[in-house]
């Protein structure tokens, strides 16, 4: 779960990004996270699911969603971690080629001089190769909990939220939303008082 307060520069794959765009809750990920880094890719991905326009305003805006190339060099590592993902355990899709804009996104959030803490993704494989890179990972279910454990969301909201970007196409599955709002409930009884203190 994220622990920052202020906002920090990110790397975003489309996953995060387009649940944000599809059920209208970009302003909870820039809360925490700014600018946000992609590839061209994304842009792509995110026109092919019909949020290219929201997107497109964002990155008209200046710095809150910058688009970076990579160095061949970098295209190169990208692969070799495609290849990670494509072959782990976690993957559903055993193509490398499906696994490269998530590669290259970590790529990316390792730049000196780009200053990205934080990398979101959704896909378990991919978490588990950023992690093991030592990325600091998070998804937009990570920033929904951390905005409910911030009282700005009721802990009901995020299944409401979760199930918006579902009936648009994004696969999260029920184990997943009951787990963000347990562990946001939990969150929540954790601040109450209890008797005798």
């Amino acid at each position: 779960m994220i622990t920052r307060t202020a906002k920090t520069p990110a790397a975003t794959n489309t996953g995060p990004l387009l649940s944000a765009l599809q059920c209208g809750r970009v302003d909870l990920v820039l809360r925490y996270f700014e600018p946000l880094y992609i590839v061209p890719s994304i842009v792509e991905e995110c026109h092919r699911h019909g949020a290219g326009d929201e997107l497109r305003q964002l990155i008209n805006v200046g710095s809150i969603v910058v688009i970076e190339d990579l160095s061949d060099e970098e295209q190169q590592r990208a692969w070799r971690i495609a290849e990670q993902i494509a072959t782990s355990p976690y993957s559903n899709v055993p193509n490398s080629c499906h696994h490269l804009p998530e590669a290259q996104i970590m790529v990316m959030a390792a730049r000196a001089d780009l200053g990205c803490e934080v990398v979101l993704l959704e896909e378990r494989a991919a978490r588990e190769i950023g992690q093991a890179m030592g990325l600091e990972v998070t998804g937009f279910v990570g920033v929904l909990i951390k905005a409910a454990h911030e009282g700005l969301l009721v802990p009901n909201k995020i299944r409401v939220l979760l199930e918006e970007c579902r009936s648009k196409g994004t696969r999260y599955t029920d184990a997943l939303i009951e787990a963000a709002m347990f562990t946001s409930f939990s969150s929540l009884l954790r601040k109450l008082p209890t008797s005798g203190r």
